[in-house]
């Protein structure tokens, strides 16, 4: 059965289910066709944001091998605070900016905390 992720609430629906019970930092990029289709889900890494342009390369890997018109990046915050760094959203830019490029959008790049999360697109945070 195919999973549609159109839409911010989805995306977050989906992405509570996957970080449920998980202690580590954990990033996963959700790979998209034209019509909001998950073509993949990709553990990308325990991050350390510090080592983000690492991730723009493993990212951009990961968007051309499934295809994807449009990704979505997550990752989660154990502390149990969903809000985004500053950190965060300079490395969400930089994402966003290598892969427009190839013309893949990126959608949004979701916090999951605390079964809740915050979405950068909808928090103005990607304009």
């Amino acid at each position: 059965q195919e999973t549609i992720l159109n839409s911010s609430e989805r995306a977050g629906a989906y992405l509570l289910e996957r970080f449920a019970g998980e202690r580590r930092e954990l990033v996963f990029l959700l790979c998209l066709d034209r019509k909001g289709r998950l073509l993949a889900c990709k553990r990308l890494a325990e991050w350390d944001v510090a080592s983000a342009d690492l991730n723009i390369r493993k990212v951009v890997e990961m968007a051309l091998l499934t295809s994807a018109s449009a990704v979505i990046l997550a990752h989660n915050h154990p502390s149990g605070v969903a809000l985004p760094s500053r950190a965060d959203v300079q490395a969400t830019v930089q994402v966003r900016d290598a892969l427009k490029r190839l013309d893949i959008r990126l959608i949004d790049h979701i916090i999951v905390a605390d079964g809740d999360y915050v979405s950068m697109a909808s928090s103005g945070l990607l304009r």
